[in-house]
């Protein structure tokens, strides 16, 4: 048991030296891993917030289900109810607009023209009918959630839907336009893509930072390539050869992602106070949607993954790259 914990020592101990002997070597493989981490943190961080924010913004957006008129409480009640029982519908966050809330909101969307637009008409008297305003937990099933409230009695038409109702035009219930249905189409494809896109980006990062840091560490071990062929014919084995190196390829990738981490910590933070917020509510407002900085992930939300990774990512390529380059050098 002392002689396994002296070797061990020994192994741990030689590593740390050889760091310290090749301060050059080493700080160049710190670098350019510190450089790697970051791209792919960098990469990380926006995939994490951009799927949280389309997450958010699917769930919120907005389908209004208009109701027929003359349609009794008892009805709508009853519809109420067949719509929360609708797979995929958020029945907790399901809002009923009365008659003259529907008008109120008209006039504010119009804004100035309203003078004009709604001359004649009254809170009580007016084209605009009532409607229910749900969300859905899966925008991507927009269409087979649409299909199924439009088949309900007493629903008039969707702000989503085809529905070809001849009573739309006369009670003012504007079909679903282009712009109208390309937001939601966009908001799914869009988060479709961006999975995709991170996916394929951080494992083209991680390949070349796998060939690049790997190139590093051959240079160190070249270096010292008459250290290990002396310890080779003095009947080291290839194991007890190689541990020292290896321990030296963790430890440099435990350096690595603590000063990756707290970069990215410090870069992440900056950006979020100072860039992003202002930009990203000015586009999401495109959508009717407000979200702004508020809604950006928190730092310590993604620091345990993020120091996965970079762990993985350090040490898997420090060990992986210390082995894969001493090979030839065994060969004695």
């Amino acid at each position: 048991m002392t002689v396994r914990y002296n070797l061990i020592s020994y192994l741990i101990g030689d590593g740390i030296k050889n760091i310290a002997k090749n301060k050059k070597s080493t700080f160049s493989a710190i670098i350019i891993m510190v450089v790697t981490m970051m791209t792919v943190g960098i990469c990380f961080v926006i995939g994490e917030n951009v799927k949280a924010i389309l997450n958010e913004m699917e769930n919120g957006y907005p389908i209004e289900v208009y109701i027929k008129n003359d349609t009794s409480d008892v009805d709508k009640a009853t519809l109420e109810a067949q719509i929360k029982e609708i797979q995929y519908v958020n029945s907790s966050n399901i809002k009923h607009v009365t008659k003259q809330e529907a008008y109120y909101q008209a006039k504010e969307k119009l804004g100035e023209g309203a003078v004009v637009e709604l001359e004649g008409y009254t809170e009580n008297d007016h084209p605009f009918p009532e409607s229910f305003i749900i969300t859905l937990t899966d925008l991507n099933k927009l269409n087979e959630v649409v299909d199924k409230i439009e088949g309900l009695n007493n629903v008039l038409g969707t702000s989503e839907g085809t529905k070809n109702d001849t009573n739309n035009q006369s009670n003012g219930v504007a079909q679903k336009t282009d712009d109208k249905k390309s937001k939601a189409e966009i908001l799914t494809s869009f988060n479709k893509n961006v999975n995709i896109a991170l996916i394929a980006i951080g494992g083209i990062l991680v390949a070349f930072s796998v060939i690049i840091i790997g190139n590093t560490i051959k240079l160190t071990v070249h270096a010292r390539r008459k250290e290990i062929s002396i310890m080779k014919y003095v009947g080291a084995t290839n194991n007890f050869i190689r541990a020292p190196f290896v321990v030296e390829g963790i430890i440099i990738g435990v350096i690595s992602s603590l000063i990756s981490v707290i970069l990215l910590g410090g870069l992440y933070v900056w950006i979020k106070k100072s860039l992003i917020g202002n930009a990203l509510k000015g586009w999401l407002q495109n959508f009717g949607m407000s979200v702004g900085i508020e809604d950006l992930l928190h730092f310590d939300q993604m620091f345990t993954q993020i120091i996965v990774i970079f762990l993985a990512i350090g040490i898997g390529i420090g060990v992986f790259g210390s082995i894969r380059s001493m090979k030839k050098y065994l060969k004695v």
